[in-house]
Order: structure tokens, then sequence, then C-alpha cells
């Protein structure tokens, strides 16, 4: 990916019908956030993100909604999707763009399907550090971690530094 696509090839206020899909969708999300001003901002490669007053919250990448990390940030007190909390290897680890393995997990807070989105966070700052897609439910993940500790618990799609983060600094 060049700069080039980093930057939006679009830029414009929502229609009425677009911010009633995002007030939807970031119900879904975040308790109480009622949108003001809403930004429908595209890429050239298909990426469509929706700035929530002056916030980049919304990703959607094919058919798939993605929280961005910048709005779960600022927001942090009122998300509603389940958590997985992780440790510091785990926190470095998905930084660096590894996917989150059970042995680094401390727990989960909700409960999750397998294809659900979650949100990864750090046992000690408690602040997101990914946005991912479950690749075992909540209770098969407790499971694990009462016993052998092994396999891939979450796709990262979204982290610090990733190509969506770069996007939301180029706006």
């Amino acid at each position: 990916m060049g700069k080039g696509d980093l930057k939006p090839s679009k830029r414009y206020p929502a229609s009425k019908k677009e911010k009633k899909r995002v007030a939807k969708a970031l119900s879904s999300l975040f308790q109480g956030l009622t949108p003001e001003n809403v930004e429908h901002v595209e890429f050239r490669d298909g990426t469509v993100m929706y700035v929530v007053d002056g916030t980049p919250c919304i990703i959607i990448v094919g058919d798939r909604v993605i929280p961005h990390l910048k709005c779960l940030l600022s927001r942090r007190t009122s998300i509603t999707l389940p958590l997985v909390i992780v440790d510091r290897g785990a926190t470095a680890a998905v930084g660096r763009g590894a996917d989150l393995m059970v042995p680094g997990i401390r727990r989960v807070e909700g409960e999750f399907e397998v294809g659900d989105l979650v949100v990864v966070v750090d046992e000690e700052a408690r602040v997101p550090v990914a946005v991912g897609e479950a690749l075992m439910s909540s209770s098969e993940i407790l499971e694990k971690l009462a016993g052998e500790r092994r396999g891939k618990a979450v796709r990262i799609l979204h982290r610090p530094g990733d190509r969506y983060w770069k996007m939301a600094e180029a706006l």
C-alpha cells in the first residue's frame, strides 16, 4: 500500500440515511453515543470510514463493520462489545501484528461466539489495543484457560499502526 492509498479519495457529510445507519452501528458498539456530525470518507482501496464528531469511529470493509481504535480509545468507558483482557506480552505481540493466542489471555468480559467482534484490552493499562474476530467462543476460551492453554483465540482486524490507523492519521 503506497502513501497515496492512505489519503481519502472522497470526503463529504453523510446523508440522513447514512447517519441513521451509523447511529445504529454505534449503538451496538457504545452505550449512549449519539452522533451529531458524521462524515463519509472513502479511500482508493474501497475502504469506507465514518468520522463522528471529528473522530474516526467506524470502518467498513466489504460487509464488515469494524470499530476504529481511535474511537474506542476516546470512549472506552462506554464500550459494549465483549472484552478480551490480555497480559503485556500479548499486547506487545498484537502490536507487532500477531493474532491473539490463548496463553496471553487473562480473562474475558462478556459472552461471544465464533465470528463475533471483540475488543482486546491491556490488563495493566486497561486500554483497547486491538479489535478482532473471535476464533473461539468465550466459553471455549475459559475452558482453554482452565486446561491446556493452547490455540489461536482472536484474529486481529485492527491495531495501532496498521493501515486503518494510518488512514485515520491521514484525515
